[in-house]
């Protein structure tokens, strides 16, 4: 196990780096404290999948127009104008919910919020590769993987406390104060120019030009329909799973519940360490494992029912997802080209943020037609299937690698 420092000594990474940990932080706190307060003030279920909607909705009809904005050299600007415009909304969530102002004017806030973070996120990942040496991208990832999963496990707790302990609107307020902290770490980033787009002309061509090139890719085609599609719709229902287990058939309680959520929170921590520590290098051995471990990890969970085989198995699905997620995060990063990458990575979030809702649904009404167990034996085998497939498209590589493994043994 080897740790490389040099990620850390490159300044204008860690500056990025540092901003991104506040935004998702911020976004952890902001979620959970409006989710909250709905459910307080309301007491409507409806209230509450309003809320969901709120936060995701406006982000698929924005993503195309911010891949396009992302792949022009203003990839530092949108991020300072992402967190501000983020932070100014959120301080004004808190003022309204200190004066207790109308619901109405909330969701606005919420949507204008989903819109900025619409823009966050395809210009961060277009960022990286310009700001790190190609054979660090998956240390990059992983850590923004790992990121992600602690704030995952800390903020609901972290958010959780704040709300017992203050008035509701101080946990908002320390969310729009966490957005403009990011601010001044972005603001120290210098990223470099890349060529700008080889078509010119009006948001349509240029957002058509970056479809095409997709489309022209057998790599990036099996990329977005696994990264993007399939394993999204079938990984989407899983919470209503871990729900619905451990309340009608485990009834383990609430407590079960939460560890059983963390357990894959603290799989993909493990997964992240692993690519962090350069345990595991290979980008794409690194997808097709993760993707394949994800896929047995659920068949598992629906042929062996039990509190501590899920805990198990729901540990290896959350490694699964990391090496997964990283693994394709670098493949699409290496092979996209750079004034080309908002486009693509914006295209893989909109499918990501359409079959979410979708797989969601269709597994929320398949468990109450037939066994939930069933649903994860067929949705394991798709998913292992899935992994598989991805050694099509990358036999070439796959085959180079092995050759160039095997002349090192020798020698």
């Amino acid at each position: 196990m080897k740790f490389d420092s040099s990620l850390f000594k490159d300044k204008n990474y860690l500056w990025l780096w540092l901003g991104q940990t506040l935004s998702v932080v911020a976004h952890r706190f902001c979620n959970i404290a409006f989710m909250w307060y709905v459910i307080e003030t309301t007491g409507s279920s409806i209230a509450l999948g309003l809320s969901v909607i709120c936060f995701s909705l406006p982000a698929i009809f924005c993503l195309p127009f911010s891949g396009v904005l992302a792949d022009k050299n203003h990839k530092k600007q949108i991020l300072l104008v992402s967190n501000i415009i983020n932070g100014v909304l959120i301080l004004l969530i808190a003022y309204s919910v200190f004066i207790d102002y109308s619901m109405i004017l909330l969701y606005a806030l919420v949507i204008a919020s989903s819109i900025a973070s619409a823009f966050f996120s395809p210009a961060l990942s277009a960022s990286i590769p310009l700001l790190v040496d190609k054979s660090l991208l998956p240390n990059a990832n992983s850590l923004s993987q790992m990121t992600q999963q602690l704030a995952n496990i800390l903020g609901p707790a972290l958010a959780g406390i704040l709300i017992a302990v203050t008035d509701i609107w101080v946990t908002f307020a320390i969310s729009g104060v966490a957005f403009l902290l990011a601010v001044l770490f972005h603001s120290r980033i210098t990223i470099r120019s890349v060529e700008s787009t080889d078509v010119e002309g009006h948001f349509f061509q240029q957002f058509k030009d970056g479809l095409v090139h997709v489309l022209s890719s057998r790599k990036l085609i099996f990329l977005i329909i696994a990264g993007g599609v399939i394993i999204n719709f079938f990984l989407a229902p899983i919470t209503v799973y871990i729900t619905f287990i451990a309340n009608q058939i485990l009834e383990i309680g609430s407590q079960g519940l939460g560890i059983l959520q963390s357990s894959i929170s603290v799989g993909a921590l493990v997964g992240g360490l692993l690519i962090f520590t350069n345990v595991l290098k290979d980008k794409i051995k690194m997808a097709i494992f993760g993707l394949t471990i994800e896929g047995v990890a659920l068949l598992l969970a629906g042929l062996f029912p039990g509190y501590l085989t899920m805990m198990t198995f729901f540990l290896i699905l959350g490694l699964g997802v990391s090496l997964a997620s990283v693994g394709i995060t670098t493949l699409f990063q290496t092979i996209v080209p750079e004034n080309k990458m908002g486009r693509v990575m914006s295209l893989l979030s909109t499918m990501s943020f359409v079959t979410v809702p979708l797989g969601t649904m269709l597994g929320s009404v398949l468990i109450d037609q037939i066994s939930v167990y069933t649903v994860l034996l067929v949705s394991g085998i798709c998913v292992a299937l899935t992994g598989i497939a991805l050694c099509y498209p990358f036999a070439n590589e796959l085959r180079t690698n092995k050759e160039k493994e095997a002349s090192l043994s020798i020698e």
